[in-house]
């Protein structure tokens, strides 16, 4: 960890220069801001909400849980006064912003910086189909993670509780041959970051779709009225969990088809949790962190909004490209266009599938 709070603070032609800008204060931005503040990293924070920047300016942030304390928060006041002062984004928002930040961030990318996007969902790929050149023309490195490392919720605004941090995680960046340049310039701070063999891995390892879809399709009920009830500990039950490996098991399927090595979810959560578990259902009933997790009341949330079309919508894109049957995934998909009146299939990332065979490895991508 860093020796002290100012250790990755200078100067450069007048303008304070940080490690750290994050791009999104929800609960996983607040999170790393909490995170990277108790490591004596404090980081500059963006978000599109001209209030909660003013609100974490004025009033800092109520750290509970793994990080305690009321923190300050520097806050700035556009996209390109992040990127001129930092040398690592951390890109926190939902899937759905990736691509207006990186629109947002083009043209005022510094040399050598570092876009890392904290929770797959195909963003280094879109990332990199926005600001690829400006990228390569001043070497700068766009990576993405396999899922979020901190569990956190907000209790309120100004306030973060961290429940849990993963003892392990995945990264990828879109040039393979940079990750392990961009693993040791995060270590101190984020040593739980291990090495994938491309984006791909990262995205196709993701295993919150393939768990949140089943479990918002059995407890649709629960969420369009408004109930009160815990995610995992009453909204996924071993009939739910036997189609979460359903799901899963064509997950993988598809994954291997791409020349990808991935995981099952249950060997992922076993990577991330100190106590192995021999199913999936055994793997969150015995997990406190997940057994306390709340489940969504409305169904305008990211477990549809975001989970389907950049979760599940591109595996089966990529099993019909490679001749992979998804019968669980489509049905999936078709009882929530029916009920929900929207193709997610249409919303997913507008990006040339095949052509991501780009970011394999050399060996895989011939």
């Amino acid at each position: 960890m860093c020796s002290n709070r100012y250790k990755h603070i200078s100067r450069h032609k007048g303008v304070v220069l940080m490690k750290y800008g994050i791009i999104g204060a929800g609960s996983t931005g607040k999170a790393a801001a909490a995170w990277l503040h108790q490591a004596g990293c404090p980081a500059l924070v963006w978000d599109r909400s001209p209030r909660k920047r003013a609100d974490l300016a004025q009033s800092g942030l109520l750290a509970t849980g793994k990080v305690e304390g009321q923190l300050p928060v520097e806050t700035a006041d556009t996209l390109e006064e992040l990127a001129a002062r930092c040398d690592i984004l951390l890109i926190q928002t939902l899937a759905e912003g990736h691509r207006p930040v990186a629109e947002g961030l083009a043209g005022h990318l510094r040399p050598g910086q570092i876009l890392l996007v904290t929770n797959c969902c195909w963003g280094a790929a879109e990332l990199a189909q926005v600001l690829g050149r400006e990228a390569a023309e001043k070497g700068c490195r766009i990576a993405e993670t396999s899922g979020q490392l901190i569990l956190a919720n907000s209790p309120g605004p100004g306030q973060v509780y961290l429940k849990t941090v993963k003892k392990q995680l995945l990264l990828a960046c879109t040039d393979p041959a940079a990750t392990g340049a961009v693993l040791e310039a995060l270590c101190p701070e984020w040593p739980q970051y291990t090495a994938a063999s491309s984006i791909l891995e990262t995205s196709l390892s993701g295993t919150n779709p393939v768990t949140h879809g089943p479990i918002a399709l059995f407890n649709l009920a629960r969420m369009d009225n408004g109930e009160d009830y815990r995610l995992f500990a009453d909204g996924l039950s071993p009939l739910t969990a036997r189609f979460v490996e359903q799901l899963d098991t064509e997950r993988v399927t598809v994954a291997r088809a791409c020349g990808v090595p991935v995981r099952t979810a249950l060997e992922l959560l076993n990577d991330a949790w100190p106590t192995p578990q021999p199913t999936l259902y055994d793997a969150f009933h015995s997990n406190p962190s997940y057994m306390v997790t709340k489940g969504p009341a409305t169904t305008h949330h990211r477990f549809i909004t975001e989970d389907l079309p950049y979760g599940l919508a591109p595996l089966v894109l990529l099993g019909r490209l490679h001749g992979v049957p998804t019968p669980a995934l489509n049905v999936l998909l078709e009882m929530f266009r029916l009920a929900m009146g929207t193709d997610y299939l249409a919303l997913a990332p507008a990006l040339d599938w095949n052509g991501l065979r780009a970011f394999l490895p050399a060996v895989g991508g011939q």
